[in-house]
Formats: C-alpha cells, structure tokens, sequence
C-alpha cells in the first residue's frame, strides 16, 4: 500500500480507528469501576485482554456478554427480603 492509497481511504480510517479507541478506553473503564461479583466470571483481566486484542469487536462481546445487570442483582435482594 502506497502513500496515495493510504491517502485515500483516510477519511474511512479515522473513523473506525476512533472508534475501535473509544470503544476499547470505555469498556476497559468499566471493568476496573465495576466490583468482580458484576463481571461474568468473576475475574477482570480476561475481559480488560478481551478490550484491547479484539479490536472494536472486544468491547462489544464485553459490553453484551461479560457484565451482569446491577438490576438483577437489587431484584434478587428484594425477593429475599419479602
């Protein structure tokens, strides 16, 4: 790939690039905010190695698979409760 085609597909490369960025920096964020018992398995290294390898890819599995609702967890206490 030359200079001149690098050039142009440019204006499509930033994009994705921002994207796979954005995505990787949020879904890293997340998994250090939320507490082990949050995260599917219950260990936070392997998504953090799921966010940064996968490309864009990475953080979307982490985001629909590797977090557990909060909700669900309040939803449990409360049934206990009454």
């Amino acid at each position: 790939m030359d200079l001149e085609q690098l050039l142009e597909y440019w204006p499509l490369l930033v994009p994705l690039f921002l994207l796979q960025f954005i995505l990787a920096v949020t879904g890293i964020i997340n998994v250090i905010r939320r507490e082990p018992n949050e995260i599917r398995g219950g260990k936070k290294w392997p998504w953090i190695i799921v966010c940064v390898l996968f490309g864009i890819l990475g953080p979307l599995v982490y985001f629909v698979f590797g977090r557990k609702d909060r909700s669900d967890d309040d939803d449990d206490d409360y049934n206990a409760s009454h």
